[in-house]
């Protein structure tokens, strides 16, 4: 078991009743946002929904504890069946554990809400309830972003804080063990935040070509390779690429984090040269 799903049993353990789930993740957001530990290394990271900040992971693993049988799941509500589940956590993240429960479990689940959306507008963007700040639409520009060291909550955050309203997959197989970011998934995510997917193979480097890659002189060797005979080839998706990029804001996304390790530099600067839009990568990484 994880350290940050410990982290949750631990603050269902600490309030000792049903949560509501709404006030569970508020209190997971507020926790990794206001104590000195933030819940600990690799804890959950948020995006704004429907009712403020979610985590599509901590949903997931939640379920995937309810059915181990570590916690107690109801319609509108968990609770902790694993009291033992946080005992090996650090001392830090079991005493900022503590504050958060001991802050908010008698507030009414409308007044966390409350507080969570007043102290973080920018995370109400695209609720139901109430919006205290407009969503952002990014000026028109060649962007990339890699997904390589962030959850998808957090990745996909970077791209509504950015004001992105298309991401185009230019993996050449979009499969990944990183929750979210298999083909399948990562565009349901992407309608759910009202985020456009458009997938585009051919722009990608086939696994075959990325064998054997152990020296920074081979990446520049594959990339140059890729930059002198697939753009060429396959110049209507480049120009495809423009077209997109130059209807709404969207980037190109791929694994690698750093842009100069990722074929989706030299895509980049292809489709800025063609489109005369500037070239902007999005830092990738937690």
């Amino acid at each position: 078991m994880l350290n940050r799903q410990k982290t949750i049993l631990e603050l269902l353990r600490l309030a000792d009743r049903p949560v509501s789930k709404l006030e569970l993740v508020k209190w997971a957001f507020v926790l990794s946002r206001e104590t000195p530990t933030r819940g600990g290394g690799s804890f959950y990271e948020f995006l704004p929904y429907h009712f403020g900040p979610y985590s599509f992971s901590l949903q997931r693993e939640i379920d995937a504890l309810a059915g181990e049988g570590r916690v107690e799941a109801a319609e509108k509500t968990w609770a902790c069946k694993d009291p033992l589940a946080g005992a090996d956590l650090s001392p830090g993240v079991r005493q900022d554990a503590r504050r958060i429960v001991s802050r908010f479990q008698n507030w009414p689940t409308g007044e966390v809400i409350d507080y969570v959306y007043r102290t973080y507008p920018a995370f109400t963007v695209n609720s139901k309830r109430e919006r205290l700040a407009e969503r952002k639409v990014a000026t028109l520009a060649v962007y990339t972003a890699g997904y390589e060291g962030r959850q998808i909550d957090g990745f996909l955050d970077l791209l509504v804080q950015t004001g992105i309203q298309r991401l185009l997959d230019v993996r050449n197989n979009p499969v990944a063990r990183r929750y979210g970011f298999h083909k399948s998934t990562l565009s349901r995510l992407c309608g759910l935040l009202g985020i456009e997917y458009a997938h585009i193979p051919e722009l990608g480097i086939p696994s075959e070509e990325r064998q054997n890659r152990n020296t920074t002189d081979d990446d520049a060797k594959m990339f140059d390779d890729y930059e002198r005979i697939a753009l060429p080839k396959y110049t209507k998706d480049v120009d495809r690429v423009g077209t997109f990029m130059a209807e709404k804001p969207s980037v190109l996304v791929c694994m690698e984090a750093e842009s100069h390790r990722c074929h989706r530099s030299r895509l980049g600067a292809e489709v800025s040269r063609r489109t005369g839009l500037p070239l902007i990568h999005l830092g990738g990484g937690r």
